[in-house]
């Protein structure tokens, strides 16, 4: 085995560890009439977890290979919805781009995959055309409060804040965890910022852009 793949698996379970203690709480808030958003989901190992709850899963994941994965590992679930593609602040279609070490079809590498060209660990070399959906639309569509989001999406993240801060939708769930990326993206780090301050303005607080 290469040593960029036994470096992506040991990172990858060391962020699963820390994922579901964060979310270990959850299991005893959640029940059969909750509603969880995963925006990317990858292979299904923190939607799994959930579900165990009951509660109903939405598991959106872009990347084939990664999808391919989450849908065997729960799409036999009846509380669990996989859908493959990407969410952001529109319905269009986007190009997804793989990381650069990623050979054949290692999965492990896909939890890199970003619409964000100019992301650090990625290649435009060879990327693939997915389907984007407006997830503000997509909750309203929901006519219910969700209780939890979490958003792992490496780099589109911060046009899905913007919009949301923009038209108050913060109100249609009560807890969004986000991981941010302003450390692999170009010019993003002051666009958090700038984020932070109006969340701040407005008094937001159910969104946590401390993830992983």
């Amino acid at each position: 085995m290469r040593t960029a793949l036994i470096k992506r698996k040991i990172l990858n379970a060391g962020a699963l560890l820390i994922s579901y203690v964060k979310l270990f709480p959850w299991l005893f808030r959640l029940n059969k009439q909750s509603i969880v958003i995963d925006c990317g989901a990858n292979t299904g190992r923190i939607s799994g977890f959930l579900s165990l709850t009951g509660a109903t899963i939405y598991a959106f994941e872009p990347d084939p290979i990664a999808f391919e994965i989450l849908s065997k590992r729960l799409g036999n679930k009846k509380n669990v919805q996989c859908i493959n593609k990407a969410v952001w602040d529109r319905n269009t279609t986007l190009l997804l781009y793989r990381h650069t070490e990623m050979e054949n079809k290692e999965d492990a590498f896909t939890v890199s995959s970003s619409i964000v060209e100019s992301k650090k660990n990625v290649t435009t070399d060879r990327p693939i055309e997915i389907e984007a959906i407006n997830l503000i639309e997509f909750i309203q569509v929901l006519n219910k409060v969700v209780d939890l989001i979490k958003v792992d999406i490496e780099g589109a993240e911060t046009e899905i804040l913007q919009s949301i801060i923009q038209r108050d939708a913060h109100t249609l769930f009560k807890k969004m965890y986000v991981e941010t990326h302003e450390t692999k993206i170009p010019g993003q780090k002051e666009q958090i910022e700038k984020i932070k301050q109006q969340m701040q303005v407005k008094g937001i607080t159910n969104i946590k852009l401390n993830w992983l």
